[in-house]
């Protein structure tokens, strides 16, 4: 999850308690759809699931606080959890990211994949990796760990997005980054692989 600058008392929760709420945009899905994101200080970075490993999703942003309450007892929900709703009642609230899958993808078929296009797509291949790290058994997202595409597309965002950016903004504007050599109809399949995993699971209330 990138990290932001704190400019409201929302954002200032979220960051005391480790948990935010995302923006998941999915034609598939018929609407954008509220996933809460948190750090498990022992566990890493995850989604807010149900014990039966669905995705909890909220359908408007400002009915993610009352549809946890409501479905507490189904989910697997952390101390800090609570904490964190209890700290924001009655506030407006707000995401901190925005994942446009459906934009992505065009991107990939497209194959010119612009700097706000890759990074959406490291950004998505994070919020994969966060889901599976909610999960108990990931034995069906096996033919996603460490496969070759996803392992040379992240390989050269580091290399040439990622750490240049971060270690010297404006340099990094001037930077002409070599193109980024891949089969992008693999990376297309592997993609819509992993988006169709991952929304098969999400339970939209």
């Amino acid at each position: 999850m990138p990290e932001q600058y704190i400019k409201t008392r929302f954002e200032a929760i979220c960051g005391e308690h480790d948990t935010w709420i995302v923006t998941y945009d999915s034609a598939a899905l018929g609407a954008p759809v509220y996933l809460v994101w948190y750090t498990d200080h022992q566990g890493g970075d995850k989604l807010l699931t149900f014990c039966n490993q669905q995705v909890f999703a909220a359908a408007s942003l400002d009915g993610v606080a009352a549809a946890i309450q409501t479905n507490l007892p189904a989910l697997q929900a952390s101390p800090r959890l609570l904490h964190w709703l209890d700290a924001m009642a009655d506030m407006q609230l707000e995401t901190c990211n925005t994942y446009k899958v459906d934009r992505i993808a065009r991107q990939i078929r497209s194959k010119r994949l612009s700097l706000e296009a890759l990074d959406g797509l490291s950004n998505f291949i994070d919020l994969f990796g966060d889901y599976a790290n909610s999960l108990a058994d990931t034995s069906h997202l096996q033919e996603f760990r460490d496969n070759t595409v996803i392992e040379s597309l992240i390989a050269y965002y580091y290399q040439h997005i990622f750490w240049p950016r971060l270690n010297d903004h404006q340099k990094f504007l001037q930077y002409k980054r070599p193109a980024l050599e891949i089969d992008h109809r693999q990376l297309l399949g592997v993609f819509m692989g992993m988006k169709g995993k991952m929304e098969s699971a999400i339970r939209v209330l």
